[in-house]
Formats: structure tokens, sequence, C-alpha cells
């Protein structure tokens, strides 16, 4: 308690530079500092305050019941190419830090996937295979839409096309990899330069590092590919280097961890695989979700704040906000038919692409904006100026605000207080009259 209390200084003085100094007095160095420190403090603050908890939990349960079925899946998709012996090596890899319970896990899991035929299962049978890899996947989505403050997922087309392409062809696609990069280290070229010492040095260390390379860049695939949002590559990176690195940390403490505790394998005899697999598979998936988090907020590290990762709008700004985006889509329409993209879009009226998309849920509703064609997400107003009416714009997002608030009518509302509300909403109600987004457009033109 004492050495804490020696440290508050030193933390609110950290407090007071990652959050009040102004980012823009900060020079380029300075600045990355500040970045990493802030998505390093609300990160920590989401796992202290067991964010990411019940998702972790949850999905290895879910993990626990689609394993067998989704190997055997993927298994029979890479015995076709001759590459499913090279699973077990990842498997091995992925079970390393449980020491000898791994390997047990892996021989007696692939022994299970060994049973499955795929090829004699009936199509309900395929089918029931196929929806457990899909219903997995969701799950998956589920909580990286959840970190990225997503609200609603893909469309069940999209669904299927995606997530059995990620989840069966991107096992293949590491190992074609994996294959390619066998072969050209093998090949007479580099065979013949590997009788240099340097040529072998560097030859040796490659070869170690590229297990961690293919693991980044699956995490970092995820990350990318997996929320139902537009997410940078940057990010995606950063979040997937940041997984990889913890993997390997935690692997190693884990490791250890199996090493002396002996103890717990006399109390939990044969149980001890199963605890001990359960339990790194809840430190893996707490680490997935972790850096999905990082990937977030590096990709909203304009928008970061100390008490809720990022700022979250006021009723009167996403109202604000609403109209000025209406009057941009308006603006750029009015000036040759053209589209504004997300990103412009967030650019233009600086707020997270997140709070952006939730805006875009009420007007999507009421058919004042569509998304134009093009490999680009971009938008334009879905009718003219003159039919989007100021009064029906702020009640279309009022709505959608309080949707999950408690009904007026169940709450116990103080008379005089009441009817001082309601003559702000008449007064209110008055100002806007019949104007229009055509309206403000006028006034800005003059």
């Amino acid at each position: 308690m004492q050495k804490l209390m020696q440290l508050r200084p030193h933390i609110d003085t950290a407090y007071q530079w990652l959050w009040h100094k102004p980012l823009k007095n900060m020079g380029l160095l300075e600045r990355s500092g500040a970045h990493i420190g802030q998505i390093m403090w609300v990160t920590a603050r989401d796992l202290v305050l067991g964010r990411y908890n019940l998702q972790a939990m949850s999905l290895v349960y879910t993990t626990l019941l689609s394993l067998v079925p989704v190997l055997a899946i993927v298994f029979a998709l890479l015995k076709a190419f001759g590459v499913h012996e090279k699973a077990e090596g990842l498997m091995l890899e992925f079970l390393a830090p449980l020491g000898e319970q791994g390997q047990k896990i892996t021989e007696q899991t692939l022994g299970f996937v060994e049973q499955v035929n795929v090829g004699v299962l009936s199509s309900v049978g395929l089918a029931f295979l196929i929806y457990t890899l899909i219903s997995t996947m969701q799950k998956v989505e589920g909580a990286f839409n959840d970190i990225w403050r997503v609200q609603t997922g893909r469309s069940i087309s999209k669904r299927l096309t995606e997530f059995l392409s990620i989840g069966l062809l991107g096992p293949l696609a590491i190992f074609m990899v994996l294959g390619v990069l066998a072969t050209a280290l093998g090949s007479d070229a580099l065979g013949g330069m590997s009788d240099y010492p340097l040529i072998q040095d560097i030859s040796n260390q490659a070869t170690r590092l590229v297990p961690y390379m293919v693991m980044i860049g699956m995490f970092s695939a995820m990350y990318l590919v997996v929320p139902n949002t537009k997410v940078s590559v940057g990010a995606a990176l950063i979040g997937g280097t940041v997984a990889g690195l913890l993997w390997v940390a935690s692997g190693w403490t884990f490791a250890n961890f199996v090493v002396t505790s002996a103890r717990y394998a006399a109390i939990y005899s044969a149980f001890a695989s199963l605890i001990f697999f359960i339990i790194w598979m809840y430190v893996a998936w707490l680490i997935v979700l972790t850096g999905c988090s990082v990937a977030y907020y590096f990709q909203n590290r304009q928008h970061l704040s100390p008490k809720s990762g990022v700022v979250n709008l006021t009723l009167l700004q996403m109202e604000q906000t609403a109209l000025h985006l209406l009057v941009l889509l308006q603006t750029a329409f009015r000036q040759g038919g053209n589209a504004l993209t997300f990103k412009q879009l967030t650019n233009r009226l600086r707020i997270p692409e997140e709070i952006l998309t939730d805006i875009l849920v009420p007007l999507y509703a009421g058919k004042y904006v569509m998304e134009g064609a093009g490999t680009k997400r971009t938008l334009l107003p879905a009718r003219t100026a003159e039919l989007m009416p100021l009064k029906q714009v702020v009640h279309l997002i009022r709505a959608h605000v309080g949707k999950d608030s408690l009904s007026i009518s169940k709450a116990v509302p103080y008379e005089p207080i009441e009817t001082l509300y309601q003559e702000i909403d008449q007064t209110t109600e008055s100002l806007f009259g019949d104007k229009t987004i055509a309206d403000l457009l006028e006034t800005e033109e003059k």
C-alpha cells in the first residue's frame, strides 16, 4: 500500500501528460509515445474491468464444442491438397505451452478427427458440420463487432461466403505459403549459398521467425476481415503484432506454470490435461480479443478518451452531427452528383467511423441516406433536401438514442419538471417549424 502511495504522484503525472497535454504541441516522437501510452492505458483498463472475460469464456465453450467438427472439415480439405500432415505440427505449436499434456491432447484430438470421415457423411451430417463452422465464426464475429462498437452483423449470404473462405481456405493458404518457403529454402540456388556462414546464419534465423510471422499474419488477417466494419491494414498489423508478442510471452509463462504445477496433476489426476487445456484456451482467446482491442484503439487513436476508450457523443451532438452529415451529402450531390466515402465523412465530421455508423442506423431506416455503388462504401442522399425536415431528423435520432430507455409512462414524473420540459419541447418544435436541410444549404450559400 505504501509503495502504491509513493507511485501515485508519478501515475498522476503520466495521466496529465497522456490525456491533458495537447498533441499538437508535441513533436512526432513524443506524439507517437503519447498515442502508444493512451492505447496501453485504455486497453489495460478494459482488461482490469473484465470487459473481455465473459467473451473469452464464451468462446472457450464454443471452441470445445466445435473443435473436432471444424478440424474434420479443415483436415479433409488439407488432405485433398496433401498438406494435412503439417497441420499436426501447427497444433503442437499452439499447445506447446502445455508440454506433455499438449502432445497428448493433440494425439487424442487428431484420433477423433481421423474417425470422422467427411466423405461418408450424409447431406444432413455435412450440413451440420458446416453449420458448426459458421456458428463458431459467427461467435467470433460477434465478439469482434462488440469491441469495434458495430451493432449490425453480416447478412447470411455474405457470412457464408466470407466465413467459409476464412475457415476453409485460410488454413490451406497458410500451409501453401509454408510449403513454398520450404521449397525455396531447399532449392539448389540457396543450397549453394548456404555454405557461407553469414547466409547460413540468416537462413537459420529466418526459419525460426517463420512460425511467429505466420502467427502475426493469422491474427492480422482475422482483425482485418472478421469485424463488420472497415479496418485499416495498419491497425490490423499493429493488433496482430501485439497479439503475436503476447502469445509468445504468455506461452513461455504458461509453459513454466505447467512445469511447476505437479501438485495440480496429482490433485486432478487424469483431468489435469483437460484443465490445463481449458485454461490455455481461455488465455489464448483473451490474447486474441486484446489484439483486436489494440487494433480498434489504434485506428481511432485521435478520438481516445481515458473514461470511455473512444469518445462518445451527447444527444445534442448526435443531433447536430446528423444534420451536418445530411448537409455534407446534399452539398456534394448538388456539386455534381458525387458520393462521399465513409473516410471523407469521418474526417469532415471529426468522429470515429463507429459513431458515424451508429448515426446512420436511424437515417437508413428513415430513408434519408443510401449507400452508393462500387467497392468503396459511399453515401448519397436518398431524397432531395426539400424533403428532409429538420424536425423529423431530430426525432429519428432521439428515438434511436432512447430506444433502450425506460418508458416515460413507467417513470415517476415530477409535475413541475415535466411541465417545464414540455414547454422546452414546444419551443424547440416552433423553432424548427417547417425548416428543411434546404434551408440550411441556403443559409450557408448566403
